[in-house]
């Protein structure tokens, strides 16, 4: 598997000349923007798994994967671990630009930042981890079934289910009691529930149950990917 992940490496390695600089710039002006903060970061560690799949679509190398002694289920795990793995960086990243930005922040955006920032708190790290791993593991089925091209334009929709069901969280317990203060983001709305979630079943059980409806969901999201590639006439 080491392998298959120094490959994904090597692949977008000529073009961090050109990602790296884009993405410091994009997240910090992100923080301009204090409602979308949370989500263009998001998008930004979520481009890892979509620039690796653009780039194994462009260069066919699921045809010389496919040539090699390399069962197609250590393909799929692989992609998986870079995707997880990535998606821990860009939180991490997520935290450092925002204390980075906070700290040469001029007064008028701290101003602007007036709620506590999701970079700033254990409920809003938890929320950017678990949308991503959602997002991530709804994604690469797709992906692994139809291709790049048609399994991003359907993914495209159960996307767009995902962010309704999240604004959706508003109406949950915990977002219809802080919704009723102040209007929410859609960010804000999934911090409000995890933590009616942990005010209602304990910090332990709350994490204990989001892990492990995660790691299940993801086991399964795996269990489809492999099926769907194993399947698929490359």
């Amino acid at each position: 598997m080491r392998h298959l992940l120094a490959k994904d490496v090597r692949l977008v390695g000529p073009y961090v000349w050109l990602i790296i600089p884009a993405h410091v710039l994009f997240c910090a002006q992100a923080f301009l923007v204090p409602e979308l903060d949370f989500w263009m970061n998001l998008a930004v560690a979520l481009s890892w798994t979509v620039v690796v799949a653009l780039l194994d679509w462009r260069f066919d190398s699921d045809r010389l994967l496919a040539s090699l002694p390399v069962a197609r289920a250590t393909i799929v795990k692989a992609r998986y671990a870079s995707a997880v793995a990535v998606m821990a960086l860009g939180a991490l990243l997520y935290v450092i630009y925002g204390h980075g930005v906070m700290a040469v922040a001029t007064k008028r955006l701290v101003e602007n930042s007036s709620r506590e920032p999701a970079w700033a708190s254990a409920d809003g790290i938890a929320a950017f981890l678990l949308v991503g791993h959602v997002l991530v593991i709804a994604f690469l089925p797709f992906y692994f079934r139809f291709g790049l091209p048609l399994g991003a334009g359907l993914f495209s929709t159960a996307a767009a289910l995902i962010v309704s069901a999240a604004t959706a969280l508003t109406h949950l317990p915990g977002g219809r009691e802080s919704a009723s203060r102040t209007a929410l983001t859609p960010s804000e709305s999934i911090r409000a529930w995890l933590s009616w979630l942990s005010a209602s079943w304990g910090p332990e059980a709350a994490s204990v149950a989001i892990l492990a409806a995660a790691a299940l969901a993801g086991m399964l999201s795996v269990r489809l990917s492999i099926r769907f590639y194993q399947g698929r006439d490359l």
